[in-house]
C-alpha cells in the first residue's frame, strides 16, 4: 500500500485551563508520643496538683480505612465550635460537635488525628495543666 499524500487533519486546540492555587497538602505527622510529650519538659505550672479534668482522645474505626477521632472531656467554659473551626482549618479535615449522654459534648473529626490534635491542644493552651490532662487511647 502507498502512503497517503493528504495532510493530516489539524484539530482545534482547546483554551488553556485556568490555574487555581493549590491548597497545601496535609502531611501525616510521623512522630511517637515521646516527641509530643517530652518527659524532660518542665510542667506549665509549678504546683503538681491533680488535673481538673481528663481529656480523652480516641479513634473509632469505621469501614475500611475510614476512621473518626473523638475528643471528649474538654471544659464546659470552652467554645467547642470555635475550637473545631480552627482544628478543621489547621488539619484540612471535617468535623462536628455531638452531644453524648455519657461524655457530654464531644468533638468528632474525620481521620486519625490523635497525635496531631493532642499536640495542637497543648500548643494553643486549650489544656491548662499540661500533658497529664490528656489521655490518648489506642497507642
Amino acid at each position: 500500500p502507498e502512503p497517503c499524500d493528504q495532510p493530516t487533519p489539524s484539530f482545534p486546540s482547546h483554551p488553556p485551563l485556568p490555574s487555581f492555587p493549590t491548597p497545601p497538602i496535609h502531611k501525616a505527622v510521623k512522630m511517637n508520643l515521646n516527641e509530643i510529650f517530652n518527659p524532660n519538659d518542665q510542667d506549665l505550672f509549678e504546683d503538681n496538683t491533680t488535673p481538673i479534668a481528663t481529656i480523652h482522645i480516641r479513634n473509632q474505626q469505621r469501614n475500611g480505612r475510614k476512621s473518626l477521632t473523638t475528643i471528649s472531656g474538654l471544659r464546659d467554659d470552652l467554645d467547642l465550635k470555635k475550637i473545631l473551626k480552627y482544628i478543621r482549618k489547621q488539619f484540612y479535615t471535617n468535623g462536628t460537635v455531638k452531644k453524648d449522654k455519657v461524655h457530654g459534648e464531644v468533638i468528632q473529626l474525620q481521620g486519625d488525628l490523635r497525635k496531631e490534635v493532642a499536640k495542637w491542644l497543648l500548643d494553643f493552651k486549650v489544656i491548662e495543666k499540661g500533658k497529664d490532662e490528656v489521655k490518648i487511647h489506642g497507642f
